[in-house]
């Protein structure tokens, strides 16, 4: 599954892994005879081994057991939006979109159970609800055993990480601040992409 990598737009190693962890709602996508499984979920980063990735599904989803026998790729998406010709300083341009996006190109995964499966849901609870909010431990035991059992737990090793950052790196200075103006007044999102563009844009001039 390869990705379509201008050398402009390419990204570290390092640039996937930081956007996965805050883009953590992942499509999976699994190899699986005539049609591949496709599967919408978290993935975290294991905290014992910064090179996998942990996760869960409904056991009752033929995609948990497909990933154990098979390699995956794993689709992180970034901040993205529309970009208007009229905020460039050049004329004669066109429409296009900016985006990021990591992809983790990943070996088949290794089934997780018992107090594994009960820390990875740990882990995916405090991310998201913090010291103070919800916590498995409210759950009585024997509803969390049930639970855990309806569920396949697994942990992804990452064989290769892509990154791609589509941000106006291949337009001029002034295209470049022309759009980051236009987005950074405009509705919340559209602020997050332009700062991911003079996020670039001070990288490169560091460079």
């Amino acid at each position: 599954m390869p990705l379509y990598q201008p050398p402009a737009f390419a990204g570290t190693t390092a640039m996937a892994s930081a956007l996965a962890s805050q883009h953590p709602f992942a499509t999976l996508i699994t190899p699986g005879g005539d049609t591949p499984w496709i599967s919408h979920l978290v993935l975290l980063p294991d905290p014992s081994q910064p090179d996998c990735l942990l996760g869960h599904l409904a056991a009752a989803n033929g995609h948990s057991q497909a990933l154990l026998q098979a390699p995956s790729v794993a689709i992180f998406q970034g901040e993205h939006g529309y970009i208007s010709p009229r905020w460039y300083h050049s004329s004669g341009m066109v429409p296009t979109w900016n985006y990021r996006v990591a992809h983790a190109h990943c070996g088949p995964a290794e089934p997780i159970s018992g107090d594994a499966l009960y820390a990875l849901l740990a882990q995916l609870s405090a991310r998201f609800e913090g010291p103070d909010g919800w916590a498995p431990q409210a759950v009585p035991a024997h509803a969390m055993a049930a639970m855990q059992r309806s569920i396949v737990g697994f942990r992804l090793p990452i064989t290769q990480w892509q990154c791609k950052e589509k941000l106006s790196q291949n337009r001029s200075l002034a295209d470049r601040h022309g759009v980051i103006a236009a987005l950074a007044n405009g509705r919340p999102d559209e602020q997050q992409l332009a700062a991911c563009m003079q996020a670039a844009l001070d990288s490169d001039s560091a460079s």
